[in-house]
């Protein structure tokens, strides 16, 4: 039995012998050519030049946004302002104290006694 393992222990070392000597004929071929790297490096530029524009456009893209944001806040505040100053100039208007002096002004005077309207006889006196 051990000598029937013995022969594969003996194979893969002589198939590594020659893939190592084919690997170095390879590598010895693949050194006498002269490598151009110019064209990967021409790529590499220009992929690197579009990339900080494209970074450029967008950072000024947000900057033109963050004007209009503010420009449309400072809008809002005023237009705030200006709703408050209305509120505060009806609320003026409308005191019980301006209403009182409006109604003296048009000639109003205070009721003596109070009368309520009673519902049956309104419709007692509309049907004939």
């Amino acid at each position: 039995m051990a000598i029937l393992t013995l022969p594969p222990l003996i194979r893969p070392r002589l198939v590594l012998k020659k893939v190592i000597d084919n690997t170095t004929e390879v590598q010895s071929s693949v050194v006498t050519q002269k490598l151009d790297t110019r064209k990967f490096t021409l790529v590499m530029a220009s992929v690197i030049t579009l990339n900080l524009l494209v970074i450029a456009g967008i950072n000024i893209l947000m900057t033109q946004d963050a004007f209009t944001l503010q420009r449309l806040k400072l809008e809002r505040n005023t237009a705030l302002d200006k709703k408050d100053a209305i509120q505060n100039r009806v609320n003026q208007l409308n005191s019980p104290t301006n209403l009182a002096k409006v109604a003296s002004k048009m000639g109003m005077a205070p009721a003596a006694k109070i009368g309520y309207l009673n519902y049956s006889q309104l419709s007692d006196a509309a049907t004939p």
